[in-house]
């Protein structure tokens, strides 16, 4: 009986050491710091929580670049390369998926660049090119301007003392560290890690194959876009789309809409004019008949119901763009289909911020003739104001073959339009379908 006991005695030491040393394990994840961004930033879009209430629980895409390109010099610093092999040039556009996977490879490196990246040095045009061209490392177009402090905050939770908001950045690996680049406007800007570490680079992009990406500086056929324009060989085969409103035939969208971004329904009252509307206190939606929401703080400084939440270590701007991402993806939830949102401008106003975002499928940009998807006014710590345009998009599972490349630059030329950049786009129009086509872009980044 006594074996026995002892038995049992050990078995159950056993288990409680094992529970401690999970828990113990799952503390130390939530310790480091990037596990928990990087988690955030790489899942699926799913059902949101109300802005504050722990984690948001979709993916987020206002970080994720919607076209990259991995430049490998040939034989240099690539892993198991032979001494004058051939280059690649791996170029990913129209293609969320990949660019979220590349993107997911380069991640760490790209944080640590950024965050022990030395003052900004200005350089030439030529050495922007080199570094895109010449250079192993990887270029990264988020479409939108990201403020790098943002960057770093979605990616580890930390600060950096950049200030820029950029579009376009590249990675370049050198003997002596890395080098972060950008653009701002028509001014290049390098700035040199000498504590990142090259290797991590040079491992993530390795295996990448060529695939004929090039950019329109690189082309006498392409002078007359903007230079940095990214083109692929082959014309793409982008998907056609349903588009409708989400806010249409359902029973109670409104109180829906309002409960999912924060709203207590039971001390809300909900009445319609020409819109339906919600009101608690001195917080209002009104919901217009084309899925436009209209949120507005019409009390004392403090009050609302949308206080910007601190998310660590970041800063005031982070804090602001990460609530207003959190309640945009609170509105949108499903609501969407199948577009993810990108984050598209912030404005510093004389209160606080301006914050836009818009949606994109599968890595092409959409325009909607109401403007952006979702707009927000933060002023002194809250959002007191913002706008969503509400739109769902479906696959048809058809897709549509558009002009080549070449073509498709001749078409804006003849238009008169010089000096953009040529890119895909859905332009929503409030009808029920959608397909891509090519479109001129001022890739000024004023």
């Amino acid at each position: 009986m006594d074996g026995k006991r002892k038995e049992r005695a050990v078995e159950l030491l056993k288990d409680m050491l094992i529970v401690l040393l999970t828990c113990s394990a799952l503390w130390l994840a939530a310790r480091t710091p990037l596990a928990g961004p990087l988690r955030g930033l790489f899942q699926e879009e799913g059902g949101q929580l109300p802005p504050g209430q722990g984690q948001g629980s979709g993916g987020d895409y206002g970080a994720v670049p919607l076209a990259m390109v991995a430049n490998l010099p040939g034989g240099a610093g690539l892993s198991g390369a032979p001494e004058g092999a051939e280059g690649a040039r791996c170029g990913i556009r129209y293609d969320q998926t990949a660019c979220q996977e590349l993107f997911q490879r380069i991640a760490g490196p790209l944080v640590e660049a950024l965050s022990s990246a030395g003052a900004p040095e200005r350089i030439t045009r030529r050495q922007w090119e080199e570094a895109l061209t010449t250079s192993l490392g990887v270029y990264m177009d988020f479409q939108g301007e990201i403020p790098l402090p943002v960057l770093v905050g979605w990616l580890s939770g930390g600060k950096t003392e950049l200030t820029a908001a950029v579009r376009r950045m590249a990675l370049s690996a050198g003997e002596d560290g890395v080098d972060l680049y950008y653009r701002e406007g028509e001014k290049y800007f390098r700035c040199r890690s000498e504590v990142a570490d090259p290797f991590p680079l040079v491992e993530a992009l390795s295996g990448l194959m060529d695939n004929g990406a090039f950019f329109a500086f690189e082309s006498e056929l392409y002078q007359e876009l903007d230079p940095d324009t990214l083109l692929l060989p082959n014309a793409p085969s982008p998907a056609v789309y349903t588009a409708a409103n989400p806010m249409v035939g359902a029973q109670g969208t409104l109180q829906s809409l309002v409960r999912d971004i924060g709203f207590s329904v039971n001390s809300t009252s909900f009445y319609s004019t020409d819109e339906q509307v919600a009101r608690s206190g001195d917080d209002s939606v009104r919901l217009s008949d084309r899925g436009v929401a209209r949120y507005e703080y019409e009390g004392r400084a403090g009050g609302g119901l949308f206080p910007v939440l601190r998310q660590g270590n970041s800063g005031a701007l982070f804090d602001s763009v990460e609530t207003c991402r959190r309640l945009a993806l609170s509105a949108l939830g499903t609501r969407c289909g199948e577009a993810r949102l990108y984050l598209s401008a912030v404005t510093e106003t004389e209160k606080g911020w301006e914050i836009d975002f818009d949606y994109s499928l599968d890595g092409i940009p959409v325009l909607l003739d109401s403007g952006c998807a979702a707009r927000f006014q933060v002023e002194e710590g809250q959002v007191v104001q913002f706008s969503i345009h509400l739109r769902s998009y479906t696959p048809t599972g058809a897709s549509v073959l558009v002009l080549p490349p070449r073509q498709g630059a001749a078409a804006l030329l003849a238009q008169g339009l010089s000096g953009e950049e040529l890119l895909l786009t859905y332009t929503d129009s409030g009808g029920d379908t959608m397909s891509a086509g090519w479109s001129a872009r001022d890739a000024g980044e004023d």
